[in-house]
């Protein structure tokens, strides 16, 4: 049997150097690490929980690595698992739809841990590459069925994305690359039945924590077997066994790269994205039409079969499960309330939500067309809105805001930076509006 996880390290040898991308994938990647930040800083300035995560570090008296947004430094391993944690906690951080998952949160966390051992920016940008790449094949290799029977993809692809790109940062030999690989295998983890905890965002810290731990491991010559995706008992055998042709999923290598194609999801809002489609649908309704909350007589949301599946909660009881509910994002916006950090950490939903709420339901038929020009693939949502004196108002989102299909450019997301973090982003739009060799002080 041919050795699929040295297949991959080779690919990964054969990435270009930065000086050799073309100006859209660098420009994907500063937009990638850019909103990275925003979401890290964002966290701790708002997330409740971010002490007490920041109280989990394990290695005491080391200062090694800086805990983004502050100035605290701490032990790679404990970096990872904090910085993780902090990229994803709000869910303001970008998505990638063929990963279904979180790939910026998991990846850079792991590389910024790293940095002290290379300090260098265009190799992260280069391992960013590289990580985002086998993060998506991995996903796909894992198939759609992996996210719906309840694993997060962050914290299982996201273990193969972050230690590939760290392997390209520190420079592993084919073998070391190789071996790393293998290890993930025995590392991956993490179900949606986390959904609307903090343990889900804890998701992406403990993968990146992984990969550092994996990355230590080979360094200091702990291995342990070969072909560990393919071979018996491997990660195909256990997770996907209906892949019939894996080495299909290695063909084309940045051809065109991830990142680009269909490319990172950038949020405005601090909830699941699978919200984007009913946010969007319910917002064009709102712009057109004139009415009042009092008005509606019910809603209607229509999805793909599955195509809900991350939108766990159709009754959530807190701000924090609202992030997973279409419900509960169409009632703030029919009750004209904002989509707003705060609104998504309330420890209770007050009764005119939840009578909102009671209004709305989820339907599914498998007739509807499926655009060719929606993000994810397949993807959609149709919002139908009856008023109590007969009027009915429809509108239909495939590619919703943020989305490859409906990008936001770097000037959104210096914006996006400039109103959540008010002076606070001054430095970083004054570090990403310009073409700068260091990090600065952003870390």
């Amino acid at each position: 049997m041919s050795d699929f996880t040295r297949a991959i390290a080779r690919l990964i040898q054969t990435t270009p150097d930065y000086h050799q991308l073309g100006l859209e994938t660098k420009g994907n990647l500063k937009k990638g690490v850019l909103d990275y930040f925003i979401s890290c800083y964002a966290s701790v300035k708002y997330d409740p929980n971010f002490q007490n995560v920041v109280n989990t570090a394990i290695y005491t008296g080391c200062d090694e690595v800086v805990v983004i947004g502050t100035e605290r430094r701490v032990h790679p391993f404990d970096a990872c698992l904090i910085n993780g944690y902090s990229a994803h906690a709000l869910d303001l951080d970008d998505v990638h739809s063929e990963i279904r998952g979180h790939p910026s949160a998991v990846i850079l966390s792991l590389l910024f841990s790293l940095r002290e051992e290379k300090k260098d920016m265009n190799s992260i940008y280069e391992a960013y590459l590289v990580g985002i790449e086998v993060m998506t094949r991995c996903a796909k290799l894992l198939g759609t069925e992996h996210y719906e029977k309840g694993f997060h993809t962050t914290a299982t692809a996201g273990v193969y994305g972050a230690v590939a790109a760290g392997v390209h940062y520190l420079g592993f030999s084919i073998d070391q690359m190789a071996q790393a690989l293998n290890l993930c295998v025995s590392k991956i983890s993490g179900s949606r039945s986390h959904f609307g905890t903090l343990i889900k965002p804890l998701h992406a810290g403990l993968a990146a924590q992984s990969a550092w731990q994996v990355l230590h491991f080979v360094k200091n010559n702990v291995t342990g077997s070969e072909n560990t995706i393919l071979s018996k008992n491997g990660l195909l055998s256990m997770y996907n066994e209906k892949e019939k042709n894996p080495w299909q999923m290695l063909e084309k290598w940045g051809e065109p790269w991830a990142i680009d194609t269909p490319g990172l999801w950038f949020k405005l809002y601090p909830c699941c994205s699978a919200n984007a489609h009913p946010i969007d649908a319910v917002m064009n309704i709102k712009k057109r039409h004139s009415f009042t909350s009092a008005e509606v007589a019910s809603v209607d949301l229509f999805f793909p079969p599955k195509g809900d599946a991350a939108l766990v909660y159709t009754h959530p009881e807190n701000g924090e499960q609202g992030r997973f509910s279409a419900e509960y994002c169409t009632a703030l916006i029919l009750l004209e309330r904002d989509l707003s950090i705060e609104n998504f950490t309330v420890n209770s939903i007050s009764a005119e939500v939840q009578d909102m709420m009671g209004k709305i339901k989820r339907k599914y038929d498998e007739n509807i067309p499926k655009s060719e020009n929606s993000y994810p693939k397949g993807r959609y949502c149709i919002a139908e809105i009856s008023l109590l004196d007969g009027q009915r108002f429809v509108s239909r989102v495939d590619a919703p805001t943020g989305s490859p299909g409906k990008p936001l450019e770097m000037e959104d997301l210096l914006n996006k930076a400039a109103t959540l973090l008010g002076n606070q982003a001054e430095f970083l739009i004054e570090h990403f509006s310009a073409e700068v060799e260091s990090w600065g002080e952003l870390l």
